[in-house]
């Protein structure tokens, strides 16, 4: 099977992703889908954690989409992203940052929900 189909198949999001139109003056946007993008193409298929990564960035950038808060929330997060110098794969840190900010994103805005007694 063709490495690209193996892929688009990790990333069910693919095509809504790529056809999403940010605003005008929304240059954050427009660098994460091409990112994306790259990123996707670019990952070892028989490699479990790049994969399962690739799964994940697809989730997060259907969320980022989807969600104007997490949207307005990533935009002013990934402007603080600093990658060390020694860096093997700068492409990959970012994508790991970017998950980063997804997971802290989801942890800080889901409420926990106690169900209390009455005595």
């Amino acid at each position: 099977m063709d490495t690209n189909k193996q892929i688009l198949k990790y990333c069910p999001n693919f095509y809504k992703i790529l056809n999403f139109t940010p605003y005008e003056d929304d240059k954050i946007s427009d660098k994460l889908i091409k990112l994306y993008q790259k990123y996707i193409f670019k990952i070892d298929v028989n490699n479990l954690d790049d994969v399962e990564s690739v799964k994940q960035l697809d989730h997060v950038i259907s969320k980022y989409i989807d969600d104007y808060l997490f949207r307005k929330e990533m935009q002013k997060q990934i402007l603080n992203i600093r990658i060390k110098k020694d860096a093997s794969d700068i492409l990959k840190e970012i994508i790991k940052s970017i998950l980063k900010i997804f997971d802290n994103y989801e942890e800080y805005t889901t409420r926990v929900i106690y169900i209390s007694r009455w005595i």
